[in-house]
Formats: C-alpha cells, structure tokens, sequence
C-alpha cells in the first residue's frame, strides 16, 4: 500500500447505496453497500486492502479471512472486535470488476477501469447485502440489518429513546464525581435558517432532575448568540446523546448517534 491506512473513497449512488473505492495498487471497489453500510463498507475496504498488500500485486481468485486478520491492522485493532459472538472464518472471492452502472464518470469513460471486487462465494445464496452482515459480524462489526435510507430517522429516535432509558444513572454517576471521567451531551442548537446544528456540551451542574446546567465545548458555525465557552441551561429532553471519556483514557462510553451517522455515510471515518 502506498500508505499506512489506505483512502477509501465514498461515492453515494442516486439509490442512496454507497460505492467505496481505495487508491491502493490494484484498485479496490466495495460493491454498492446498503444505505446503513456504509461504516462496514469502509471497514471492509481497509481490511481486504492491508491483505491484498501481503501478496505483493499477485491478487488470488479467493482470500479467508479472520479477526487475526482484523488485530494485524493497526486503524482498526483498537477499534473491533466489536462483537463477541459469531466469530468464525470468512471466504471472499475477489473478481475484477468495472464500477457499477451509474457510477461517477462510467457513462463518459469509453475504458472504465476495473477494480478488485470483493463477492460472495458460489455458494452463498442468500443475497449481497445479507452477505455483508454475515462477513461483517464474523469478522467482529457491530453490522445492522440492511435498511433504505428513511431508516436512519427511526434509528436516530431509537437512540434518543435509548438515551432517555439512561439519564437516571448517567445523573447518579455524574453527582458521584464520574471516576475521574468527563461526561458530555450531544444537543441541537437552531441555526439562522431554522434548522438543527448539532454540538458538545460539558455538564457543571445537575442538580435539578430535568435541567442540566452546561458549558458549550465548540464554537457553532450557523447558530446566532451562541458562542464557545457559553453557559447554558438545558432541559433534559433537548439532550440528543452522550460520551464519557478523558484526554488520557480517549472515549471510553458513547451514545448511538455517532455509529448511526457512521453506518448511514452522514460522517467519515
């Protein structure tokens, strides 16, 4: 690979499925994942790129893959396993493939090139995105069932649902001192147009059950009379998610709106 991590580009098709493709020798192509895949997509594609690096440009019709596999990779050791569970090796064919129909620049390019394209093997049957779930949680992702893109709405509410359920201890740990913790809420601010703009805030004082007093952590972008540094109060149903973390220990507890961002594209890796 020409670097440590390879690029993984995204591109998001009119179907709202994401194209992921890496700028590594051969060039690799994820196949147009769910709309909620994109994070696995992203996984997939650094993984199998750090293992087609290992055979020095001769690419095999076929690779087995394991979380060994996933540990050897230093961007994403830290990160996975995720899950605990079915754990189990994993077969990929990899095909050469031009980009799929509708693809940036397919119609205009009269040689379009082709891309080391992971597939299923012959004898999985039970169709492409149930394939990404099934590799994905072997190999240790969290992977959703596959959704269209309306369901990042619901999925967003469950985690402010999930959110609500946990104030009542987030509250206790919060009064006991946190452990030498920090604890953060992630709230939406209105911007001048009406809109949401989402930012960290530090809470200084819970006191009150349904107020939370907090220090706004970042400066917003769009959103009059806000400001770094500010003080504000908010009720606790305007609270969208949390972290718990340190600069020395990193994030060591988080909500759900970050990895649904993340498996939906709205946020890079």
């Amino acid at each position: 690979m020409f670097f440590d991590k390879p690029m993984v580009l995204q591109s998001k098709q009119a179907d709202s499925r994401h194209w992921l493709t890496t700028l590594d020798m051969p060039p690799l192509q994820i196949w147009p994942v769910a709309p909620n895949h994109c994070r696995i997509g992203h996984f997939l594609a650094t993984l199998i790129s750090a293992k087609l690096a290992s055979f020095g440009g001769n690419v095999p019709d076929e690779i087995t893959m394991s979380r060994a596999d996933v540990a050897s990779v230093a961007s994403l050791s830290k990160r996975y396993p995720e899950l605990k569970s079915e754990a189990a090796e994993v077969r990929i064919r990899l095909v050469a493939m031009k980009g799929p129909a509708g693809s940036e620049n397919a119609e205009d390019d009269e040689d379009p090139p082709q891309f080391i394209t992971p597939q299923p093997t012959p004898d999985w049957t039970n169709g492409y995105d149930k394939w990404i779930v099934n590799i994905g949680r072997r190999l240790g992702v969290d992977v959703p069932e596959p959704s269209d893109e309306m369901g990042c709405e619901k999925a967003m509410a469950n985690a402010a649902n999930d959110l609500r359920q946990r104030l009542p201890s987030l509250r206790q740990r919060f009064l006991a001192g946190m452990g030498g913790l920090n604890l953060g809420f992630k709230v939406g601010l209105t911007t001048r147009k009406g809109g949401k703009e989402y930012v960290w805030v530090r809470p200084t004082d819970w006191k009150e059950e349904n107020t939370v007093l907090c220090v706004l952590e970042s400066q917003p972008r769009d959103c009059k009379g806000y400001k770094l540094g500010q003080k504000l109060s908010m009720p606790v149903e305007e609270l969208l998610d949390y972290a718990i973390g340190s600069p020395g220990a990193g994030v060591v507890e988080t909500g759900l709106t970050q990895r649904i961002a993340e498996d939906y594209g709205l946020v890079l890796l």
